[in-house]
């Protein structure tokens, strides 16, 4: 019994001092890293991204498939919490290419939300010493069991539990230093969905598992500034993405961002790219860009960028969880590629029929 209570004593200082350590992260700068995204299992899908995180907490990301590159904008986004349906169809079936359906990893530990069930004394691979501790949510906590660097108090590892209205999750967090902040470097995620939707006046069941792998490397802390972007007219095909409004630069940001304008009333596509005068970008950098990020290369109702938002102390760092393939459309009323009803057609009259006999 006095064994019990000192392994709780010493678990509840433990998760204190991480909870203070987590809670006492310095203010994320201005980044810019590389995540790899692999994933198998019902559904397939393999992704490079160069993220560039703005201290306001915007970003914008190169997205690479194979041969297709896209490039994603959180201001030009609708970021959709996953249990908000209703709001998330609507997005759906008006701006399919702003959705983003979102998740929340919650790595936090405020007092009362957790008891601590073991401490131990491990060493994780690289014979880095850490303590284990497995936990006991009393609310919707996420944690299940982390690993603390003995030194900071910041995990190494932190093992998460999801679960919600489309399935749930292990996800298994690793994190590093990177200069003065403490950044995840590996996600391992196994997730089993299940869900339907409507199809005509049936249902459709969507169910099975996936396996996710997240790598993050090449983390570069940039300098300050207010208009940091990637520069739309050099996507990264043979080298790192080009950022441009770094402070010192003698050229200021020029036009040429590739802008999706949604589909128009025949179904198709439609797109602007900004022209403007600069010698430095020839417009043949221009046509690339649009080639590489022609708003046909997906099918935005059936291919689905999902996101988690990772809290770290009072920032949140996008995670790129995968793409979701739903094959056909989620709505009754669009076509494959797009709308395929006119929606002024549902307010003129007609004439009532009466089918007999099913002809």
């Amino acid at each position: 019994m006095v064994l019990a209570q000192a392994e709780s004593q010493e678990g509840a200082e433990w998760l204190a001092r991480y909870e203070e350590a987590w809670g006492s992260l310095p203010p994320l700068p201005n980044l810019q890293f590389r995540q790899q995204v692999r994933m198998s299992g019902t559904q397939e899908f393999t992704a490079t991204l160069d993220v560039l995180y703005r201290q306001d907490g915007s970003w914008q990301v190169w997205l690479g498939e194979g041969d297709r590159i896209r490039l994603l904008d959180s201001r030009d986004l609708e970021l959709v919490n996953q249990s908000d349906i209703l709001r998330m169809y609507s997005v759906y079936t008006t701006r399919p290419n702003a959705l983003m359906p979102e998740v929340g990893f919650d790595v936090s530990a405020p007092e009362g939300r957790y008891a601590v069930q073991s401490v131990t004394d491990v060493l994780l691979s690289g014979e880095r010493r850490a303590i284990h501790l497995v936990l006991d949510p009393s609310d919707a906590g996420q944690l299940r069991e982390i690993w603390l660097d003995p030194e900071t108090g910041l995990p190494h590892q932190s093992l998460l539990f999801l679960s919600g209205i489309w399935g749930q999750a292990f996800a298994l967090l690793e994190f590093g230093a990177v200069e003065d902040f403490w950044l995840p470097s590996s996600a391992q995620i196994n997730a089993g969905y299940g869900f339907w939707t409507l199809d005509g006046l049936s249902r459709r069941v969507l169910r099975g598992s996936l396996m996710i792998s997240h790598e993050y490397q090449d983390y570069q802390v940039l300098p300050e500034g207010e208009a940091l972007r990637f520069a739309a007219s050099k996507p990264p095909v043979d080298q790192p993405p080009t950022v441009v409004g770094l402070p010192g630069e003698s050229r200021p940001i020029q036009a040429g961002d590739v802008q999706s304008l949604g589909p128009n009333a025949e179904g198709k596509q439609e797109f602007s790219i900004g022209l403007g005068r600069d010698e430095l970008e020839p417009i043949d950098e221009r046509i690339l860009a649009f080639n590489l990020t022609r708003p046909a290369s997906r099918n935005a109702l059936t291919q689905i960028d999902t996101l988690a938002s990772l809290h770290l102390g009072e920032d949140t760092l996008p995670v790129y969880l995968f793409q979701f393939d739903t094959e056909r459309p989620l709505s009754p009323i669009q076509g494959s590629a797009a709308p395929a009803v006119d929606p002024n057609d549902v307010f003129r009259e007609r004439t009532r029929v009466i089918r007999l006999l099913g002809n």
